[in-house]
C-alpha cells in the first residue's frame, strides 16, 4: 500500500492476456498511465543507460547487425539460461523501478494513477500499489495470442512456462478481468470499479 493521497492502480498478468488493452480503456478515460515494458523499451534503445549496461554484461553477440539490442536473441537466451536472466532483471527492475516512482511523483496530483507491471507479483512491486488488476486469458487463448506475437509457437509456450514458474503461488488481485470477454463488458467493469 503507499501512502499517497492517489489511487495507485497495478495492471499484470501473463504474457498476452490483454493487459495492454485494459491500460488503454484507463488511458482513453484521461488516467495518467504508466507501462513497464514500453519503459524497458526505451530504457534499452540505442544509447540509453539499459542498452550500455546490457552490452557490457553480455557482450555484442546481442547486436544486430544494425547495432540495436537483438530483443530476440535476449528472450531465447532470458529462457535458457537463468544466469542470463538473472543479469537482465538486475539491469531493467532497477531502472524501470526508478522510472514508475519518478512517473508517481509526477502524477501525485492526480486521483488515479494505472500501471501496467507484467512481472509486479514476481518483482514484489505489489507494495507500490493499492489495488491490483489481474488480467487473464484461458491457457489456449494466451498460447495462440503469444505464438502470433512471436511466430514461433515452442518459444511462446517457453515464455509462459518460464512466467508461471516465477509466478508466487498465492496472488490476491482486487479485481480479476477475463480478456476473453467483450470489450464492452470489460469497460464496464472498469467503469463500476473505477469511475
Amino acid at each position: 500500500m503507499s501512502c499517497a493521497k492517489n489511487l495507485r492502480v497495478a495492471i499484470t498478468g501473463p504474457p498476452a492476456a490483454g493487459k495492454t488493452t485494459v491500460l488503454s480503456i484507463f488511458a482513453k478515460k484521461g488516467v495518467p498511465v504508466f507501462s513497464a515494458d514500453e519503459e524497458v523499451r526505451k530504457l534499452s534503445g540505442p544509447c540509453k543507460v539499459g542498452f550500455h549496461q546490457v552490452i557490457k554484461a553480455l557482450g555484442k553477440e546481442f547486436l544486430t547487425k544494425e547495432g540495436e539490442l537483438n530483443r530476440r536473441k535476449l528472450l531465447c537466451a532470458m529462457l535458457t539460461n537463468l544466469e542470463i536472466k538473472k543479469k537482465l532483471e538486475e539491469i531493467f527492475h532497477p531502472l524501470v523501478k526508478n522510472s514508475l516512482l519518478l512517473w508517481f511523483d509526477k502524477n501525485r496530483d492526480k486521483p488515479l494513477v494505472v500501471a501496467e507491471i507484467p512481472l509486479l507479483y514476481q518483482g514484489g512491486w505489489e507494495r507500490f500499489f493499492d489495488r491490483v488488476i489481474w488480467v487473464i486469458a484461458p491457457e489456449e487463448v494466451l498460447l495462440k495470442r503469444l505464438s502470433q506475437r512471436l511466430k514461433d509457437e515452442k518459444l511462446a509456450k517457453e515464455l509462459l512456462k518460464c512466467y508461471k514458474k516465477d509466478l508466487p503461488e498465492k496472488i490476491f488481485p482486487d479485481l480479476v478481468i477475463e480478456s476473453t470477454d467483450s470489450l464492452p463488458k470489460i469497460e464496464e467493469k472498469i467503469k463500476n470499479d473505477f469511475f
